[in-house]
C-alpha cells in the first residue's frame, strides 16, 4: 500500500531522489521490540515525502515499527549531518525558525490546566507541571537548537542538552542555551528528569537506551511520541517505532520505570507521559495482545478509506473546500469512533 505524499518544494523533491538513490545508508532487518518475534504485515511501502521505507505491524503484539529500517551508523549520520532537516522542513532558514520560537516563548510563562483537545506548544509545559512533580535539573535528548529549554529556564530550572546535529547544537549555543552535541550515549551527569519529546521513535534500540536513561535519570523521565490512537501516526521515515499508550508503556515500563500519568492530545493524537524511576526489577505491564492488532488493524483500514476519499476529492478539486466539513464527515463514515 502506498502512503500519501505530501507537498514538496522542489529542493526537498531533489533530496528524497538523492536520498532513495544513495548507496550511503544501510539497513538491517528486526524482531518486533515488544515481543521479539518477527511475524508483521507490511502496512506501506513509503512514507510521507516519498521515501522508500517499510512500515509494518507486529501480527503478535500490534507494535508498528520500520522493518527493515537504517542501522546503528547510518542513523548516526543521518542525524548528525544535517540531511533530515533538508528533507522535512521547507523552511531552510533553521536559525530564523528559532528566532520564530524563541520570540514565541519569550512571553511570560502561566502554567495552566492542560488542554488536551488542541495541541499548543506550551502543553507538556502545563503537562508536567499539573503532576506536581518535584524537579529541579532538566536534561533534554534531542534537544534541537534548545527551545523547548527556554521554557524550563523561564521556570527557573536548570538544563541541559545533548543534540545529534552540529548546526542546531551551534545555533544554541550562539544564543546561550546550554547545548552540547551528542546523543545518549553521552550522557554523563544524573537530573531529576529526562526529557525525550519527539525523539523516542527515533531511537534505533529504545530498551538499551532507557536502560542508559534511568542510571542517568534521579526520578523522572517524560516522553512525548505521535501516537496511534484513532488514526495511525504519520509515517516518516526517521520514525523507526509508532506507538499506542499500550505499546509504549510496556516497553518503558519493562525498562525500569513507573507510570506517573499518561495522555493523548485529541488534535494530533500525540501521547504525553511522565514516568518515575522503579526500583521494581521484575516489573510486568500486561495488555491483550489479541486486542491490540485487531485495534490497530482497524485504524489502518479506516486510514486508508479516508486516503482514498482525500484521493478522490483532491482529483475533483474540491477537497479544500470540504475541509470545514471534515469532522462531520468523519462521524458520518464512522471512522472517528
Amino acid at each position: 500500500m502506498k502512503y500519501p505524499k505530501n507537498n514538496l518544494t522542489k529542493n526537498q523533491k531533489n533530496e528524497v531522489m538523492r536520498f532513495n538513490s544513495s548507496r550511503e545508508f544501510a539497513y538491517e532487518d528486526l524482531n518486533c521490540i515488544n515481543c521479539d518475534l518477527s511475524n508483521s504485515k507490511k502496512l506501506y511501502d513509503n512514507d510521507r515525502y516519498g521515501i522508500l521505507q517499510k512500515t509494518v505491524m507486529c501480527n503478535n503484539c500490534g507494535l508498528v515499527y520500520s522493518n527493515p529500517r537504517m542501522n546503528e551508523e547510518s542513523l548516526k549520520n543521518f542525524y548528525s549531518s544535517n540531511l533530515y532537516r533538508e528533507l522535512y522542513e521547507k523552511e531552510g532558514n533553521f536559525e530564523h525558525g528559532f528566532i520564530l520560537r524563541k520570540e514565541e516563548i519569550n512571553k511570560e510563562i502561566v502554567i495552566k490546566k492542560p488542554n488536551f483537545d488542541k495541541y499548543y506548544s506550551q502543553l507538556f509545559i502545563d503537562f508536567i507541571a499539573n503532576t506536581n512533580i518535584n524537579y529541579n535539573s532538566v536534561c533534554e535528548l534531542g534537544a534541537g537548537y534548545g527551545t523547548n529549554l527556554i521554557y524550563f529556564n523561564k521556570l527557573g530550572k536548570k538544563t541541559f542538552g545533548l543534540e545529534p546535529s552540529i548546526k542546531l547544537a551551534e545555533i544554541a549555543n550562539k544564543n546561550k542555551i546550554n547545548i552540547k552535541q551528542g546523543f545518549i550515549h553521552d550522557l554523563k551527569d544524573t537530573y531529576d528528569i529526562i526529557v525525550l519529546k519527539h525523539v523516542f521513535e527515533h531511537l534505533h534500540d529504545p530498551i538499551k537506551d532507557l536502560k542508559k536513561i534511568k542510571n542517568h535519570t534521579n526520578n523522572y523521565l517524560y516522553l512525548e511520541v505521535p501516537g496511534n490512537v484513532k488514526r495511525i501516526a504519520s509515517i516518516q521515515n526517521a520514525h523507526n517505532f509508532y506507538f499506542t499508550e499500550n505499546t509504549l508503556n510496556k516497553i518503558v515500563c519493562e525498562s525500569g520505570f513507573d507510570i506517573v500519568e499518561i495522555k493523548y492530545c485529541k488534535d494530533n493524537e500525540f501521547i504525553l507521559a511522565l514516568y518515575r524511576k522503579s526500583q521494581d526489577k521484575t516489573k510486568n505491564f500486561n495488555y491483550n495482545y489479541i486486542h491490540e492488532v485487531k485495534k490497530i488493524k482497524k485504524i489502518y483500514k479506516n486510514d486508508n478509506i479516508r486516503f482514498f476519499i482525500s484521493k478522490i476529492l483532491k482529483t475533483l478539486k474540491i477537497y479544500n473546500f470540504l475541509i470545514p466539513f471534515r469532522k462531520l464527515a468523519l462521524k458520518i463514515l464512522r471512522l472517528d469512533n
